[in-house]
């Protein structure tokens, strides 16, 4: 391509050196006969976008001449570099007293390529459970589910975990196209519990969904229906010492007063709290713990009118100190 460019460029030179070939002002010509565009091309003809070309002429017994295209007059012989941003047709005009003649050329802009193809990527995945809460007759089936979202065509495997370190076989979904799918899970419980699920995403990369809290009372009589408790930050690196916040959200068939105690793993005995329900509805206590290095983990005991326990919340936490600046 560069010889090629490199002889084009050069025929051009001798064109308008050799005397008589080209000439940048009018020759005598024949009066009554119209002008003659003896070369109007342009090299090369075909370019990428963002490239450039060279448009060439030559013309004979012109008073004027002018190409459209926002170009305009230009003189009877001569070179213009142009960079067309889509493929366009370029008219020359020569005209004299006898009349004016016309030429066109195109100059034709390849399509641009098409953007790389995005990875096989999950761009969502989030969790939940019906019901999160049941107080009743056991054996009780809880069902999980999980929304994954993906952006294009692909597999995603998975499987489901829980609290108690317990898992599922591994499964997959096969997508055709971006969007959304549903996986779920059915867990019989015959026994109270609580505790959480969550769905972890193997493939197309680790990644794993909100935990689903769950509760089951099988006391279908107790005042207490379900207890869910969470952990407003996990783990944590940062400078301690730190206070942590937990919360649990107690829930009730009816009115009733109710005493609770949270328990910690180090064994420290907690003053034990009371709310009263004056209908069937959740209410949510707190607490704090301040701690420094370490991890360990606190859980919500309701005491009375029914003894229920939470599942335990793990907790990590990391200190550094910073130095002033």
């Amino acid at each position: 391509m560069k010889r090629f460019v490199f002889l084009s460029l050069s025929l051009l030179a001798l064109l308008i050196l050799i005397p008589g070939c080209f000439t940048l002002t009018p020759t005598p010509y024949p009066a009554g006969t119209t002008p003659v565009i003896m070369v109007f091309s342009n090299f090369p003809s075909s370019i990428n976008p963002g490239d450039s070309t060279t448009l060439l002429w030559n013309v004979t017994g012109a008073t004027s001449v002018s190409i459209d295209q926002g170009i305009g007059q230009v003189d009877v012989a001569g070179t213009r570099v142009i960079s067309p941003g889509q493929s366009t047709v370029y008219t020359m005009s020569a005209t004299n007293s006898a009349g004016t003649v016309t030429r066109t050329v195109t100059t034709t802009v390849s399509s641009a390529l098409p953007p790389p193809a995005m990875p096989f990527a999950v761009t969502s995945v989030v969790a939940n459970s019906t019901p999160a809460t049941f107080s009743g007759s056991c054996p009780k089936t809880f069902t999980f589910y999980a929304t994954i979202t993906v952006n294009g065509p692909g597999t995603v495997t998975y499987r489901w975990e829980r609290s108690d370190g317990g898992y599922s076989d591994v499964q997959s979904l096969t997508f055709s196209q971006a969007g959304a799918k549903i996986a779920t899970f059915q867990w019989d419980l015959g026994q109270t519990a609580s505790g959480w699920h969550r769905i972890h995403i193997l493939t197309p990369y680790d990644a794993a969904s909100n935990p689903v809290y769950y509760t089951l009372n099988c006391n279908s009589g107790s005042l207490v229906t379900g207890i869910i408790v969470g952990i407003d930050e996990f783990p944590f690196t940062g400078p301690c010492p730190k206070a942590i916040h937990f919360w649990g959200t107690i829930a009730a068939s009816g009115p009733g007063a109710v005493t609770y105690r949270w328990e910690r793993s180090d064994g420290s005995t907690l003053p034990v709290g009371t709310i009263n329900f004056t209908s069937a509805s959740s209410q949510t206590v707190t607490d704090l713990w301040t701690r420094s290095d370490g991890s360990g983990w606190e859980g919500l005991h309701v005491l009375t009118p029914n003894d229920v326990s939470s599942s335990q919340i793990a907790f990590t936490v990391t200190c550094y100190n910073q130095t002033p600046q």
